[in-house]
């Protein structure tokens, strides 16, 4: 026999109060006396009563759902690092009972509509990209996780400290020698790939090094243009001792190069990558790269923007920087008289 649903009325029946009252005393609400408030939650738990989330959320507009939007969601699930990235999402949406909804991308072809769901992690925001920006612009709450390009709207921002990452592997390719760094990244399409390419050119003039510079597309991942990339940047800067790439296809694009042009990577000359993956420790040599933690990145977005969504917090205005850490391997090996290649923001 079919067991009988225990509806809010019934509640509201035994605790002899009103629907709406016992509504209110059970979410929390509304006026009433600490005696009222009892006899709702005795009622309640007499009857076994379960909420009806559907009914909840028709009245209150939630429907416990965060959505992730990513600039190529689909494609970008061969990367490592995304995969981290969603898993720690799931992570916090998971703890606090909400539905993750991973929302379909396309840069170019406006959404037709705002997506029904509470909030929205925009993952690695571009600049061009049409839904970001639409979906910034929604009334929605947002969190972002990395940097927002120049001229994108505001929205709370979670990073990793990739600047403090960077830093110490150039301060450990000075203690090898080097004497002509070069940086390839995203273009300033890319709030990562402008804080890094300005972090890079100001560590530079702080050493009075010449920098060398060249720019990607941010989720290209044709090693096949990121090889023509570096054959052009080391035909302009041929005495490169040190060359820092933003992330793994950019670095597995140049491995190549770098051994047609004689160059014995580790030896006379250093590579270093801003991003990690399985990849880069199986390269040969072993590529030294830093650990952005996308699990740890993407749960705090998510715990966030549920705070923000549940009204727990006021959406921060500064940066929440989390730590990154610095894997340091045979292609800029690390010297053990010097300090801890871990770096924690």
């Amino acid at each position: 026999m079919r067991r009988q649903t225990v509806t809010l009325k019934d509640v509201a029946r035994a605790a002899n109060v009103s629907p709406s009252t016992a509504s209110q005393a059970l979410s929390g609400g509304g006026r009433m006396t600490d005696a009222t408030r009892r006899a709702v939650a005795r009622a309640a738990e007499e009857l076994n009563y379960r909420p009806n989330v559907v009914a909840q959320g028709l009245r209150t507009g939630s429907v416990r759902s965060i959505g992730l939007h990513h600039l190529h969601a689909g494609d970008r699930f061969a990367s490592d690092y995304f995969r981290e990235f969603v898993t720690g999402v799931l992570d916090g949406t998971q703890a606090a009972d909400y539905d993750l909804t991973l929302l379909s991308s396309n840069p170019q072809v406006p959404r037709n509509r705002v997506p029904r769901v509470d909030g929205v992690i925009i993952a690695d925001p571009i600049a061009d990209d049409l839904r970001a920006r639409q979906l910034l612009e929604s009334g929605l709450p947002v969190v972002a996780g990395e940097h927002l390009p120049p001229g994108m709207p505001g929205c709370p921002v979670i990073v990793a400290d990739h600047a403090a990452a960077l830093r110490a592997i150039l301060d450990r390719a000075l203690a090898h020698g080097i004497r002509r760094p070069a940086f390839v990244g995203p273009d300033a399409n890319s709030g990562w790939g402008v804080l890094l390419r300005a972090e890079f050119l100001a560590w530079c003039e702080e050493q009075g090094l010449p920098g060398a510079t060249g720019e990607s597309r941010f989720g290209d991942m044709s090693v096949r243009e990121h090889q023509a990339g570096i054959e052009a940047l080391l035909a302009r800067e041929p005495a490169t001792d040190l060359l820092v790439m933003s992330s793994e296809p950019i670095v597995r694009g140049a491995l190549p190069v770098l051994e047609a042009a004689g160059r014995r990577v580790g030896e006379n000359l250093l590579v270093a990558c801003c991003g990690d993956s399985r990849t880069l420790t199986m390269t040969t040599p072993p590529v030294t790269a830093v650990d952005l933690h996308p699990r740890a990145l993407g749960q705090a977005c998510a715990e966030l923007l549920i705070r923000v969504v549940e009204h727990e917090v006021a959406p921060p205005e500064a940066p929440t920087v989390l730590p990154a850490e610095v894997h340091w391997r045979a292609s800029l090996p690390h010297r053990p008289a010097t300090a801890s290649a871990s770096v924690v923001a």
